[in-house]
């Protein structure tokens, strides 16, 4: 699935993929569930279609992006740094030819992602556009979800039900996680030790940006949802019966991201 690999300043490789509009100024960086890899689109249809581009980063040890060495210690400030470091290249080598690599970014985390996202999106600081966190879940529920037997089942993430919510959304899902699986177990490993790190509120804390949390309508789902709400400085939180949020709404998060947040911009 990975579209190439980049290596940044730490001499890490890193694989990346690209989805939606290459030449937007506006980059989406897609934070994929654990286990996961970069490359899943939820639906491919509207993802062409519209006007940002997405990219998804392989966390270490999945697919094709360098298992991490430890120490220093697995957490998701250092996936943060790491992308910090993509994004420092990539605005570096456009530079050198005279362009801009993007004017702003936004985060989106899915599931176990969302815990990375938040330490992506505090780090971006000011130049975050906007967050969206799909499914969040807290600490605690990824340290125990990633302990289940059955952790790299299609199930798990796909319930039987969402089969048909999206066309192709099964096969998707699979692919994504045969590509997770390239190294074993090495970034199933990696996340597992990340999510320990009891650095979540803080990172939401630090999150000026409006962000947009869709929650599935349980009560775990919409537990989760408060307590990331509860640290962001502007969360709208939305719940749905959805199975699989991510693709059944994909249109609405693309409209959002897309949208204009800065005061006074008219609703799209």
């Amino acid at each position: 699935m990975t579209e190439r690999q980049v290596q940044v300043a730490s001499g890490e490789r890193i694989g990346v993929t690209v989805l939606g509009d290459a030449a937007s100024s506006r980059w989406v960086l897609f934070c994929h569930p654990s286990p996961g890899a970069g490359g899943f689109d939820p639906d491919p249809r509207i993802t062409q279609r519209s006007t940002l581009s997405f990219i998804s980063l392989d966390r270490p040890g999945y697919a094709a992006s360098e298992a991490w060495l430890v120490p220093p210690q697995a957490s998701p400030q250092r996936w943060a740094a790491d992308a910090g470091e993509f994004l420092a290249q990539c605005r570096t080598d456009a530079e050198s030819i005279g362009h801009s690599a993007y004017r702003d970014l936004a985060v989106l985390g899915w599931r176990e992602g969302c815990v990375f996202a938040s330490a992506m999106a505090a780090a971006v600081g000011d130049v975050l556009a906007a967050a969206v966190f799909v499914e969040p879940m807290t600490l605690r529920e990824a340290a125990r979800d990633l302990r289940d037997d059955d952790v790299w089942r299609v199930e798990r993430i796909l319930p039987p039900a969402a089969h048909d919510e999206v066309p192709g959304l099964s096969s998707r899902v699979e692919r994504m996680l045969a590509a997770a699986r390239t190294q074993g177990e090495a970034g199933l490993d990696a996340d597992r030790a990340a999510v320990k790190q009891r650095v979540l509120n803080e990172s939401l804390d630090a999150i000026r940006a409006p962000s947009l949390i869709l929650a599935r309508d349980t009560k775990k789902g919409k537990r989760s949802a408060r307590a990331y709400a509860r640290h962001l400085a502007q969360a709208r939180v939305a719940v749905t019966d959805a199975a699989v949020p991510i693709a059944t709404h994909w249109a609405r998060i693309v409209r959002y991201l897309e949208r204009d947040h800065s005061p006074g911009a008219p609703e799209r």
